[in-house]
């Protein structure tokens, strides 16, 4: 179990929190794309353009997995709301009731699904749509990946047909049981939407070098659309982190107005009140609005087509941000700022170039596969050992150009590889490249002979996973900690005593490493009696 925390940038309290009953229609809204003290965002991102093709539906249900919701804020008591849960105390949470403890769950649902026309407060990217609250995160904005695991298949099973994450956090790395709920969720047709993170460096934290759970949990099908932030000038602010593997689209995320029902700073109940915040976690609900807005104009829309539409129809923005990536951000902000008019244009149909097509683009030479809506890179060693005897079908460029330049595909699960310049030896698993340890390599019988030289551009450029651990059956400790892990399904489960005896697994023998080591092996839930 592994903290997580949302993602909201640090704003001076003065600046981030007012009440407002102004005598006008909805007097946050605002047409104008650079009013930064009002509603931004919406024209920016064209949703209000959008509008005129559909405001959303009920029947689409967007599950907020975050702090919960206070569904009795004036702005937001006129939603529709689906039953939810609380994963932090067991209960159940009835359909509009206050669940948020927080504040920052409401905020989110305020982007989402704040009331239109009523002469309040601020609107909804959706006038019309279904919150599901699931409260997975506690009153100081903190949770464990076990329970966002739990909520994304309860709204799976519920029947949500988008989830949105504004919450992660580095922890979180090959966490199993967060890792399969997300597989779940999509292999459920729900499109998953999360936010990139922010963070306190100069220019936000790249999340090649560094990755951030679970916007990085994609298993290379990107089966999460990553967000990160930008400003009203379509400019990456320095918190938002960045990186070409996880992120895929970029939406509006600095000073953001909508709803919240606590005061910021103290968190005391505070009814019908607005905040300004800024974070990606404001910019990945307006990527799940676009979403929702999509399953209403298309209701027969895979999760597949709606990922593939939101990234294909962006505004390229590179050439806005040749700094502040700490260098240019080509490629590492996704395929630019969201619009979504753009993505409700015409009628979602199959691509004349599909998922799982290997291409060759005429202008350049250039080798891809067609994955998670993104071209990835082939070298010759991947197209040999994944697609031996497929040939490239040639393409000119202005056919592929709406599939944004990716990673390197992966090897096949299993492959052992280093690159020239590093004696670090990985092993590929899950799409994310695990460090394998000398002792390890032994226990798991591996052989030299079947380790391959890639070249140091494949290598670095997919993402860093935690060490790879023993076999499955293998017990596991330290000699100076009397903690004792069993590895099941790749995972190091702590276990008790009892467990241990009552198991027999006493036949097992037990592998010691350093406190170090065993720091880097991924982590399950405790085994107990």
């Amino acid at each position: 179990m592994m903290l997580c925390v949302l993602f909201l940038a640090a704003i001076p309290a003065k600046a981030f929190y007012f009440s407002t009953n102004l005598d006008a229609i909805d007097p946050g809204y605002t047409p104008n794309s650079q009013n930064v003290d009002r509603q931004w965002a919406l024209s920016k991102a064209h949703f209000t353009d959008a509008w005129d093709k559909t405001t959303g539906s009920t029947a689409v249900v967007v599950a907020v997995i975050d702090t919960g919701i206070d569904a009795t804020h004036e702005d937001l008591k006129q939603v529709k709301y689906l039953s939810g849960y609380d994963f932090i105390h067991n209960l159940g949470i009835d359909s509009g009731s206050d669940s948020d403890d927080n504040g920052h769950g409401t905020l989110v649902a305020g982007v989402l699904a704040a009331t239109a026309n009523n002469g309040l407060g601020v609107v909804g990217t959706n006038w019309s749509v279904t919150l599901m609250p699931l409260k997975a995160l506690d009153a100081s904005g903190n949770g464990t990946s076990d329970n966002v695991a739990k909520a994304i298949i309860w709204a799976t099973d519920k029947g949500a047909n988008i989830i949105n994450l504004s919450l992660g956090g580095v922890g979180f790395g090959q966490d199993v049981a967060l890792s399969n709920a997300v597989s779940y969720a999509f292999n459920h047709n729900v499109t998953i939407v999360a936010a990139a993170g922010n963070d306190t460096a100069s220019f936000g934290g790249n999340l090649d070098v560094e990755p951030v759970f679970p916007i990085c949990d994609d298993n290379s099908q990107n089966m999460i659309i990553g967000v990160t932030a930008v400003d009203s000038n379509d400019q990456k602010p320095s918190f938002s982190n960045y990186g070409k593997n996880c992120v895929d689209v970029s939406a509006p995320g600095k000073r953001i107005l909508s709803t919240i029902g606590r005061d910021p700073v103290t968190r005391a109940k505070s009814p019908n009140t607005y905040a300004y915040a800024s974070g990606t976690s404001l910019a990945a609900p307006f990527v799940s609005g676009q979403a929702a807005l999509l399953k209403s104009a298309f209701p027969n829309a895979t999760n597949k087509q709606i990922r593939d539409r939101i990234i294909s129809t962006a505004d390229p923005i590179d050439a806005l941000n040749t700094t502040q990536c700490g260098g240019p951000c080509t490629g590492k902000l996704g395929s630019g700022r969201i619009n979504v008019i753009s993505s409700l244009a015409a009628k979602i149909l199959p691509e004349a170039i599909n998922e799982g097509d290997v291409i060759e683009v005429a202008e350049t030479g250039l080798r891809y596969v067609i994955s998670g809506g993104k071209r990835l890179l082939l070298s010759d060693f991947v197209h040999q050992q994944r697609y031996s005897g497929v040939a490239p079908r040639k393409v000119n460029l202005s056919e592929v150009i709406t599939f944004p330049e990716g990673q390197y595909a992966p090897p096949v699960d299993g492959t052992l590889f280093k690159n020239p310049y590093d004696p670090t030896v990985y092993y590929m698993m899950n799409g994310l490249k695990m460090p394998v340890t000398y002792q390890v390599f032994l226990s798991r019988g591996l052989a030299f002979d079947r380790m391959v030289t890639l070249t140091d551009a494949e290598v670095r450029s997919w993402l860093l996973g935690r060490f790879l651990p023993p076999v499955d059956g293998t017990l596991v400790r330290s000699r100076t900690n009397p903690t004792v892990y069993w590895v099941v399904g790749n995972t190091l489960h702590p276990i008790t005593r009892g467990f241990y005896v009552e198991r027999g697994l006493s036949i097992f023998p037990i592998l010691y490493f350093s406190d170090a080591d065993i720091k880097q092996f991924p982590k399950g839930e405790a085994y107990i009696r």
